[in-house]
């Protein structure tokens, strides 16, 4: 039994003792690693991402606020932009409001949101307390094209305050390419 005990303290001993000086020399070899590199730290405060490159665009796009959708609206080099900073740019098409989306030297994007439709669709709103189907314009605004046919006898006191809230602010809902696909959506209210 006493040959046992010894054994078995004599293993602790020797583990003990291996694991000391394996932690004694990866300690000394990191140390010693450490302090025979020599680093060279550069700090910089570069203005380089934010300046427009004399190969970079400017895309132009406009949000209608009433459907979602964005569209490009021009898209040109930056021609005398170029070694404009971001900032810069910004305030020129501030005027115009646009407002910067997403800038580097190759390219800077810039939305102007308007609270109107896409251009050219056919939309289902309020003319004269009744349902109507409007036209959007080139340049998104709406109008009646033909009255006899567009203005329904739906009345909006017939409609839940929901719907009339939504056919006055607007929604991607009411928007439709075609004449066909608004009296469709014409269907909802009768």
């Amino acid at each position: 039994m006493d040959i046992r005990k010894f054994r078995t303290a004599s293993l602790v001993v020797l583990t003990i003792l291996v694991f000391g000086i394996s932690y004694y020399i990866c300690v000394n070899k990191i140390q010693d690693y450490d302090s025979t590199k020599n680093y060279n730290f550069v700090k910089t405060n570069s203005n380089v991402d934010n300046i427009m490159s004399k190969n970079g665009n400017i895309i132009l796009k406009i949000k209608y606020a009433k459907s979602g959708a964005v569209q490009i609206q021009e898209e040109k080099s930056a021609g005398n932009l170029a070694g404009k900073t971001k900032s810069q740019i910004e305030n020129i098409y501030k005027g115009r409001g646009y407002k910067m989306y997403s800038f580097n030297p190759l390219e800077a994007v810039m939305i102007k949101e308007v609270d109107k439709y896409e251009p050219n669709k056919y939309v289902v709103g309020i003319k004269d307390g009744a349902v109507a189907i409007y036209k959007t314009d080139a340049d998104g605004s709406m109008f009646i094209e033909d009255s006899s046919r567009d203005i329904t006898d739906i009345k909006i006191n017939r409609l839940k305050p929901k719907d009339i809230e939504m056919l006055t602010k607007g929604d991607k809902y009411f928007q439709c390419d075609t004449l066909n696909d608004a009296e469709a959506r014409l269907e909802d209210y009768e």
